[in-house]
């Protein structure tokens, strides 16, 4: 008597099985405000909030308006980050004919920020004929420049970069589909992988400046990575996830 072991049949339903739930799984991949992976499959905490709203800001780009208070004070020397005006005790205002800056001078003691600047008007925040002066001249150190509006050009990282490595993406989807069938991967380990080769290649997309709009001579003055306009910490392109959607995962 001969037994005959049916093998393929199992095999075919796995894959069958496997790849119908690999189908009803959707992959986020963003700033995400909740848990996900990175692209070495380590788990990660949501971005806060602060980080989703820069992501936002560069994503579509965005316009801000100074509201409580008469001009936005952008700084322009590193002495001047994460402060206002009003923490410089000794902070006086130079009006030239194109803009208004706020400045020190170690020769000249105030109680408070001096001489309040003009209101300036809607446009004042265009570029101008006369260089924007950054650093020192002689004793005095320019902190702030001040504009009534601030527009940040889009720089589209996650759209942008979906798009521009399509075929790659493409080429993930089809090695999982096909490690399925040839290598007995499962459904998770598949979107996993997908998942994890989309967030390298969008970081890797962030991470080449020639891909966006330069920085500014004001952002240039006060930054870390004057080459790459959405490189300053490392916060943002350290905060791309996955994470997956369906399959009963």
């Amino acid at each position: 008597m001969i037994t005959i072991r049916d093998d393929v049949t199992p095999e075919l339903e796995r894959i069958e099985r496997e790849l119908k739930k690999l189908g009803e799984m959707k992959i986020h991949i963003g700033i995400q405000g909740t848990e996900g992976y990175g692209k070495d499959g380590e788990r990660k905490s949501g971005a806060p909030a602060d980080l989703l709203t820069i992501a936002n800001v560069h994503e579509f780009g965005a316009t801000i308006q100074a509201k409580k208070v008469r001009n936005l004070a952008i700084p322009i020397s590193k002495k001047a980050i994460g402060k206002s005006p009003r923490d410089f005790q000794d902070l006086f205002f130079i009006e030239t004919e194109d803009y208004v800056y706020g400045c020190i001078d170690k020769n000249r003691h105030a109680s408070g920020p001096s001489a309040a600047p003009r209101a300036l008007k809607p446009g004042d925040h265009k570029p101008k004929n006369e260089p924007i002066k950054t650093g020192k001249e002689g004793d005095i150190e320019f902190l702030f420049i001040l504009f009534p509006s601030v527009s940040i050009p889009e720089r589209s990282f996650i759209r942008a970069g979906y798009d521009n490595n399509s075929q790659e993406i493409q080429k993930a989807v089809e090695k999982a589909v096909k490690s399925v069938i040839f290598y007995g991967w499962d459904a998770e380990t598949a979107a996993n992988n997908i998942g994890m080769s989309v967030v390298g290649m969008i970081q890797m997309y962030l991470n080449t400046p020639s891909n966006f709009k330069r920085k500014g001579q004001i952002t240039k003055a006060t930054s870390n990575w004057p080459d790459n306009p959405l490189m300053e910490s490392a916060r943002l392109r350290n905060s791309i996830t996955y994470r997956i959607e369906g399959g009963n995962t």
